[in-house]
């Protein structure tokens, strides 16, 4: 038995260090994984920690330290105008030179009045500036433009501000849906395309010229036309659908350049005042522009119909004499239009005359703009005589009694003022002026009234005075031997004779 139990022990020994054997291998291999796992994920934890010490340096660090911000945006502003917006850049970092740029939108653009660098940093942190923006014309009232004002420098930081652009919000355009021919018959292509579409909205209004006749086809259904054009202030224009096919019943509409609501017309009954005609649906509409700049016309039928055979004519016709539009533009206009503003003023030199004037159309005014000396006597006036017919009015021009007005080196300010010639018996204009300073002067001739036609002339003349003369100025004319009786160039050149 003690045999026996000692081989036991012995064989249970034996197994008991094979078996702690065993473990401490095993553990060996346990150690060695985990060395090896932990290499890896160390190794990981440094990548991790190299790209986030990258990303950190540069892109959390400096939004922190610049912010741009705009304090007043969103803003309303008109087509065609400027509005300007604030701007504040903050860096609380290094001292950094930012560039200052804009992203187009909707064809607007932005300039800086400061330059187009700030430097902001260091002793200053905080910079202020401003924007201007302006909005073109074409710009439809009601939409919203998002720019985006960049600052790029060392830091790169942006901001948006939002423009609304004012005025009234117009109609929402139709969508055009084309109506294309069966395939049982030819293709004709698209139908509701009249040469001018697409002329929805004021934003693709197309231009129409003065005494210009143009086709148009409402189509399709709420079909809306927008035109425009260029009004001078205080002429006379008159807007005419001079035709419409049968179906339709057309109203015409004008607008400012803010795309304020002028004037309406849905019917005009007296095309012949002799015989007013109530069925007469063809609008029209005769008006005094108020003031240079672009007006819109807008042209639908009054109940929204429309369709391919819905064709219209419209004209604008700029002058008017009578109560019926006819043009006599070769007639009408003289030598020396356009000299309706001062700065179409034609020039006119010492001792010359411009012959022929026309006060036409209606409201028409003509600017010439003479070189003056200080000190010296200039006398200006107007001479109707050549046009006159003595055996009903004398020495006096049928229909024109002119009124001339000299102004400043500006255009503007009123030097003097003269309806007819002191001590006179005629309705001719004449201002005598001894500058104080050299320069460029103005002066306009209008009518009485504003009155105007085709043959209401006078001829203008500036005299340069000889020291001590007394008998300089229009008393010295005679009809028959008028001054230096030129025949003037269109731009008002004086002659190169000697």
């Amino acid at each position: 038995m003690g045999v026996i139990l000692d081989l036991n022990l012995a064989q249970s020994y034996n197994a008991h260090k094979l078996w702690l054997m065993s473990i401490e291998e095993h553990g060996v291999v346990m150690k060695k994984s985990l060395h090896v796992r932990n290499a890896s994920i160390a190794a990981l934890l440094t990548l991790l920690l190299f790209i986030a010490a990258q990303f950190w340096s540069t892109t959390p660090v400096q939004a922190q330290a610049a912010n741009l911000q705009a304090t007043n945006s969103p803003q309303t502003i008109m087509p065609g105008a400027t509005g300007r917006f604030n701007f504040t850049l903050t860096n609380t970092g290094a001292q950094q030179t930012f560039t200052l740029t804009t992203a187009n939108s909707g064809g607007v653009i932005a300039t800086f009045p400061t330059g187009n660098q700030v430097i902001v940093g260091g002793a200053t942190t905080v910079v202020t500036f401003d924007v201007d923006v302006f909005v073109p014309a074409s710009a439809v009232p009601g939409t919203q433009l998002v720019q985006t004002l960049n600052a790029a420098g060392t830091l790169t930081v942006s901001t948006f501000f939002t423009i609304i652009v004012g005025g009234a919000t117009p109609t929402p355009s139709p969508t055009l849906t084309p109506t294309v021919a069966s395939s049982t018959t030819p293709t004709k292509g698209l139908v509701c395309v009249d040469g001018f579409e697409p002329d929805n909205n004021p934003a693709s209004a197309k231009v129409i010229d003065v005494n210009t006749v143009q086709q148009h086809t409402i189509c399709p259904v709420d079909d809306e036309d927008w035109l425009i054009f260029g009004g001078v202030a205080g002429k006379v224009y008159t807007i005419d659908v001079s035709r419409q096919d049968p179906g339709i019943d057309l109203t015409l509409e004008l607008f400012d350049a803010n795309l304020t609501s002028i004037a309406f017309n849905d019917d005009f009954y007296d095309r012949v005042p002799t015989n007013p005609n109530p069925g007469d649906t063809k609008p029209r509409i005769t008006i005094r522009i108020p003031a240079d700049g672009v007006y819109y016309v807008k042209v639908r039928d009054a109940a929204g119909r429309g369709g391919i055979n819905y064709i219209y004519d419209i004209a604008l016709i700029d002058e008017s004499y009578g109560p019926t539009p006819t043009m006599v533009r070769e007639i009408c206009q003289d030598l020396f239009e356009p000299d309706g503003l001062p700065e179409q003023a034609r020039l006119i030199t010492s001792n010359e005359m411009h012959e022929s004037h026309r006060l036409c159309p209606e409201g028409d005014a003509d600017w010439v703009m003479f070189f003056a000396k200080a000190g010296k006597r200039y006398i200006i006036f107007t001479d109707t005589r050549r046009y006159s017919s003595p055996s009903v009015n004398g020495d006096t021009q049928a229909g024109a009694d002119t009124v001339m007005i000299l102004t400043d080196r500006d255009g503007v300010s009123v030097v003097d003022m003269n309806d007819d010639i002191p001590g006179g018996s005629s309705l001719d204009s004449q201002i005598e002026f001894v500058p104080e300073v050299d320069g460029f002067y103005f002066v306009q001739v209008k009518n009485v009234g504003d009155i105007g036609n085709q043959f209401i002339r006078y001829d203008l003349t500036l005299l340069l005075c000889t020291p001590g003369q007394t008998n300089c100025g229009r008393g010295n004319v005679t009809s028959t031997q008028p001054v230096n009786p030129i025949t003037p160039l269109p731009t008002g050149t004086p002659d190169d004779k000697p």
